[in-house]
């Protein structure tokens, strides 16, 4: 994993977070086959207590198509969970630590007389080419309140593996969450199938849409919040240039802007967007940061 200078006041929970994700995520040893549906292929494993962790594992078969990065993107931004998530309600990123961990507040549906599930936790993204991991984990902060008309759940361990393999990309979505409070076994059992089917719905996503822009660098900035809005095809981000040479790069889909993007700026800064070295994707590149910029990529 590559070490950043961060001011995360949660780093200790969240890299544990992340190493135990990746114990969990390397291979199949201790998890016990469900079922498979809609292409996913359902695990569980025990815990010895009263709370399993359920697993769901597929392939988008798209050859050398999409990369991992680009493929993880579209499972960690809220924008596009909204389309293939049907039990997200809303979210809200609290801060950004760097451009790969932050502090998070998620709103989940549920069921009338049931109330609405929130969590408040920290998440961390480790990304290299060939393997992506994604490590969430709740925790207490301050700056995320108890929300009235919410039970906070806990999030224990969530997290996404996304890999290079034969013919495509390899998803692996693992969970174990508490849902807490008075809830109906049966809303509890839908639960329980129903999440790890999220990394087939991810892999539609990402047949159906491409991905959202994507950070590939942000040098010698502080990176302070982003967002993407699936329907109108806006990507925003708040960045803070430092003294210095400064950057920051994404990668953008053509699936997902086929006539290409208009690049604003709010702030100091300058931009150029060029061709990127695979086809059918963009970079768009923002550089002189003085001060905070806000930066908007919207559909040409």
């Amino acid at each position: 994993m590559v070490v950043i200078e961060s001011s995360n006041r949660h780093a200790e929970a969240s890299r544990k977070a992340l190493a135990s994700f990746k114990e969990l995520a390397a291979n199949l040893d201790g998890w016990n086959f469900s079922q498979e549906k809609e292409g996913v292929k359902l695990y569980t494993k025990s815990t010895g207590g009263p709370i399993s962790i359920v697993r769901g594992d597929t392939v988008l078969k798209t050859g050398d198509k999409y990369t991992p990065r680009e493929v993880a993107t579209v499972a960690t931004q809220p924008g596009c969970r909204k389309i293939w998530d049907e039990k997200f309600d809303s979210s809200e990123v609290k801060e950004m630590f760097t451009h790969l961990e932050s502090i998070f507040w998620v709103k989940l549906k549920a069921p009338w007389p049931v109330s609405p599930r929130d969590f408040t936790g920290v998440a961390l993204r480790d990304f290299d080419d060939d393997e992506c991991y994604v490590s969430m984990s709740s925790v207490e902060d301050p700056a995320v309140p108890p929300v009235s008309g919410c039970v906070r759940g806990n999030l224990i361990i969530s997290g996404w593996k996304v890999f290079k393999t034969d013919g495509g990309i390899g998803i692996t979505y693992i969970t174990q969450v508490d849902m807490a409070g008075s809830i109906p076994s049966s809303f509890l059992k839908s639960i329980q199938l129903q999440v790890p089917l999220c990394a087939g719905k991810v892999a539609n996503y990402v047949s159906s849409y491409g991905f959202p822009p994507a950070t590939l660098t942000a040098d010698n900035v502080t990176y302070k919040k982003e967002s993407f809005d699936h329907a109108k095809r806006e990507f925003v981000a708040q960045v803070e240039g430092k003294e210095g040479d400064n950057q920051v790069k994404w990668l953008i889909s053509g699936q997902m802007f086929p006539n290409g993007v208009k690049v604003t700026l709010d702030g100091t800064a300058s931009h150029e967007i060029v061709d990127a070295d695979a086809p059918g994707r963009k970079y768009v590149v923002v550089s002189g940061l003085q001060g905070l910029v806000t930066v908007k990529i919207n559909k040409a």
